[in-house]
């Protein structure tokens, strides 16, 4: 399927009412909007046209911020919204090291970032679970993060294997529970509290 001057492969594509793409597969590796996007993987369109998600086939610099390759989420207005740094950067002080996540707004302020744990550690008085990333943010303390051990939280108790989306005052939004002992690898998440949906 060529749309725009872009194959797209056709058994997964999504088209707006107007025939433009909303969420296809690139058939090969192409720039879209000055991005060096995979082929093979999704790419996802605003309404007008706005590139919104893709996977980058190489690293590549986005307002200034360098991104490793992998999967990008954008603000329609064209800013970088989600992911990985290629190389370190610091966001008004804070300061994030490469290979990690970052969530920005539309003008380009850090929302929260991940961390990766070596072992399992207490952060922002949380014992946290190293299998998964715990996101942060500016001011260091979590916005999300898997309990390695119960932990009381406000006047409430929650489980080892309790995922926790917290406010930046500490207290919790929303949680679930993942059984960390039965030897499965969950997926990482690419953003902490701060989603991407799509209509």
């Amino acid at each position: 399927m060529l749309v725009g001057g872009l194959e797209y492969l056709d058994e997964d594509a999504e088209l707006f009412p107007d025939g433009s793409v909303h969420d296809a597969t690139l058939a090969r590796n192409a720039y879209i909007q000055g991005l060096p996007c995979a082929g093979d993987r999704s790419v996802v369109y605003f309404p007008s046209g706005r590139l919104r998600l893709a996977w980058l086939s190489r690293p590549a610099v986005i307002d200034e911020v360098a991104c490793a390759m992998g999967i990008v989420y954008l603000h329609e207005n064209g800013r970088l919204l989600n992911a990985m740094l290629s190389a370190g950067h610091e966001f008004h002080g804070v300061v994030v090291p490469p290979h990690e996540r970052v969530t920005l707004n539309d003008e380009g302020g850090l929302l929260e970032r991940s961390q990766r744990l070596a072992t399992d550690q207490s952060v922002g008085g949380l014992p946290c679970s190293a299998e998964f990333s715990v996101w942060l943010y500016p001011c260091g303390q979590p916005s999300m993060a898997v309990l390695a051990a119960p932990a009381l939280v406000g006047e409430r108790e929650y489980p080892r294997g309790a995922v926790l989306f917290l406010d930046e005052d500490g207290s919790v939004r929303d949680f679930h529970v993942l059984d960390l002992d039965l030897g499965r690898r969950y997926k990482q998440r690419v953003f902490g509290v701060y989603a991407a949906p799509f209509e």
